[in-house]
């Protein structure tokens, strides 16, 4: 986890429902700083009897550079403007020993879910850049395959990773100068 921690306060997150619905839910302000059930009881769709699987799963903010997971970092919805060392904001449950429940039912436009390579690139930032970027096989977050530090940490940790993305990320790093 990136490890903001103890900042006072509250973040009003915008959450848009699959229905196009936008409710407004207040979360601390050190959201996804550490491993927690942040969404349990805060999350509109955690109330209640019987809320999702998803809102009792940790999960936090981590730097996409340095995860040597099996399943990859997706760039967060809940703040999709924010950046942590000039980087989109990502968030793992597997970083927290958790499952994902939500991304694929929740996070439509994660860059996972897509799954062309027109879908992918047609994804945009608020500023206009990539928001994803095609390996040729799937859809990740656009700095882990693009950005120069991610490169690099993939290149080193290529030789002890487990195969998952970080194995297709290299091999999309190779391919890329004879790609258009």
């Amino acid at each position: 986890c990136i490890g903001f921690d103890n900042i006072p306060g509250t973040i009003d997150i915008k959450l848009q429902g699959r229905d196009g619905s936008i409710s407004v839910a207040s979360y601390p302000a050190e959201i996804g700083g550490t491993c927690k059930a942040w969404d349990d009881s805060l999350h509109p769709m955690c109330h209640g009897k019987f809320p999702p699987k998803w809102c009792k799963q940790r999960w936090c903010y981590v730097d996409p550079c340095s995860c040597n997971l099996k399943a990859p970092p997706k760039v967060t919805m809940y703040l999709p403007e924010a950046t942590f060392t000039g980087k989109s904001l990502y968030y793992s449950y597997e970083t927290c020993g958790s499952e994902d429940h939500f991304t694929e039912k929740y996070n439509v436009e994660a860059c996972v879910n897509q799954k062309t390579k027109e879908k992918c690139l047609a994804l945009k930032v608020k500023k206009g850049g990539n928001k994803c970027a095609w390996t040729g096989e799937a859809c990740l977050g656009w700095e882990i395959v693009e950005h120069p530090l991610c490169k690099k940490t993939v290149a080193l940790q290529s030789a002890a990773a487990p195969a998952g993305y970080l194995a297709i990320v290299v091999l999309a790093a190779l391919l890329a100068p004879f790609s258009s």
